[in-house]
């Protein structure tokens, strides 16, 4: 027989999602993909990984889930624009001021036609999973767990690290009865005490996947060292000011991003804006990256020049208004370019009426063996996790942030 589950999920922020024309769309293949890298994080066994959703090349098969999209058509889009003030400043669209959307973004002034449309949050929608005939409890747990993780830990779409496209499992009906609260072991619904609640779904999933052991390449949720979660302490917020004081000190710039327009941290929105913005501002202006970049687009020599804020993310791009230049660095594997996302992700979770703020670091290997970052055609390095290691650091001393996991 043939067992089905109804998914009644809700989008909390804002969605950007879609085909090579840029209109939203929400495909189950988006879905699977996820559930099954959340399931390599988590340590899930490559023989588990195929069974549950299927392998592609020779025997290729179907895994034994089917997932089902559910009221999609009705969601209200909206499209991404943006709009120029009287001085020909752009200003984005609400709750995208300092996540850096705009880097994905190419407008000329005067153009108003939106390239991208996203999903608006606070919709619901709902996912039905079906299972296989043959599929056993143990298959069911072991899907779930991945559920679980992508919903709760992940994001879905583009600028998922930036913490846009999160969703939550509101319910999960099996036979009309709500189980989200105990499907399978695990809690769905996020409570007030998010370090117990983490914790506690964690230990299931490591229990239910028996001996969870790491992938190669790839971050692995049950290393104590290299997975770490932190929340927002929203209730310490001012403490940014002189956060900003100490990390800031001796830079200098036109554009140094130093204050944060907010006097609240209430909302999705809020919270986005924010986190946005201490990860801007930590990184505006900082050296050695700024002084290097600028040297060698000067044609000066330097010796191993160091480009800290890789980790965050490749390409880094830089611009330099005085000198009317600019240029990336990027990663090279022979002739082909390489890019890597952040090891740095945020997560929006509501709890009931709340909203808090998570930083996930998930560290793994960064550069593949043979390959060489460049910039402007030298050679330049990195100091590995030092820049997110300290970034980290720098807010826990100032109350601004907790360690929930481990």
């Amino acid at each position: 027989m043939i067992k089905s589950y109804i998914c009644i999920s809700k989008i909390i922020t804002p969605l950007f999602i879609g085909g090579a024309n840029q209109q939203p769309e929400l495909r189950t293949q988006s879905i699977n993909g996820l559930l099954r890298w959340w399931f390599r994080i988590a340590g899930g066994p490559i023989d588990d990984e195929k069974r549950l959703f299927g392998w592609a090349g020779e025997n290729s098969n179907q895994g034994l889930v089917r997932i089902f999209i559910k009221d999609f058509d009705t969601l209200q889009k909206k499209p991404f624009s943006k709009e120029f003030d009287s001085e020909g400043r752009v200003r984005q669209d609400r709750g995208i001021n300092y996540i850096g959307f705009s880097l994905d973004q190419r407008f000329r002034r005067g153009q108003d036609k939106p390239r991208r449309w996203y999903i608006k949050e606070n919709q619901p929608f709902k996912i039905k999973i079906s299972f296989h005939p043959k599929s056993t409890d143990d298959n069911i747990k072991k899907f779930f767990c991945a559920l679980w993780l992508a919903f709760n830990l992940g994001n879905f779409g583009s600028r998922s690290r930036r913490g846009f496209g999160s969703i939550m499992i509101e319910k999960i009906e099996e036979n009309g009865k709500d189980i989200a609260n105990n499907c399978f072991g695990l809690n769905f619904i996020p409570s007030e005490d998010l370090k117990n609640w983490i914790g506690k779904n964690l230990d299931t999933i490591k229990g239910t996947l028996v001996h969870p052991s790491r992938r190669d390449d790839i971050p692995y949720l049950f290393d104590n060292n290299n997975f770490e979660i932190y929340q927002i302490q929203k209730s310490n917020f001012r403490n940014y000011g002189n956060w900003i004081n100490q990390v800031q000190q001796g830079r200098e710039g036109r554009y140094l991003k130093n204050s944060w327009g907010g006097n609240h941290i209430n909302t999705w929105y809020d919270l986005l804006d924010f986190m946005g913005f201490l990860l801007m501002a930590y990184r505006s202006y900082r050296n050695p990256d700024y002084n290097n970049a600028k040297n060698i687009l000067q044609n000066q020599r330097l010796n191993n020049p160091l480009f800290e804020r890789v980790i965050f993310g490749l390409p880094l791009n830089f611009y330099f208004s005085s000198l009317e230049r600019g240029d990336s660095v990027h990663l090279k594997q022979g002739n082909e370019t390489l890019r890597r996302a952040s090891p740095l992700m945020i997560k929006i979770i509501q709890s009931r009426n709340n909203y808090e703020g998570l930083f996930i670091v998930m560290k793994s290997t960064f550069m593949p063996s043979n390959s060489r970052l460049t910039f402007a055609n030298n050679y330049v390095n990195f100091e590995g996790w030092r820049a997110i290691d300290d970034f980290i650091s720098s807010l826990s001393s100032a109350n601004l942030i907790g360690r929930i996991y481990p």
